[in-house]
């Protein structure tokens, strides 16, 4: 049996930027960082980010002091200013594409449009 490995094999863009955002933080080594809920779904890096000293805060939680990176989903515009607003510095690591599409649904809303998503309700 011939195994043809993809050439896509591996993280998506989004996934790889906001891993590269948090390596970054930890390498710089100053303050305490947070991700706002699990940065990426996949339990191996989570584990490895843990042990790195990331802590994951859960919705509604804050931090007000240290770093706090938004996970690769993003988060409502509303708990990313409670994240601001707590004192911590924030790093945004929506991965850009969730990010556009968060865009048009805000300029469809403006313009009064109602946007249904299909999907797992738990999914961040």
């Amino acid at each position: 049996m011939k195994v043809v490995l993809a050439k896509t094999a591996g993280f998506c863009m989004g996934v790889k930027r906001a891993l590269e955002l948090v390596l970054k933080a930890i390498n710089e080594g100053q303050v305490k960082i947070y991700t706002y809920g699990p940065l990426i779904h996949n339990p191996q890096v989570l584990e490895l980010l843990k042990e790195r000293g990331i802590k994951i805060l859960k919705e509604g939680e804050s931090a007000s002091s240290g770093l706090v990176v938004i996970r690769a989903h993003g988060v409502p515009p509303q708990e990313r200013r409670l994240l601001e607003e707590a004192g911590a510095r924030v790093i945004d690591a929506t991965c850009p594409r969730v990010a556009r599409v968060q865009a048009i649904i805000r300029r469809g809303a403006q313009e009064g449009f109602a946007t249904l998503i299909v999907g797992d309700a738990d999914h961040p």
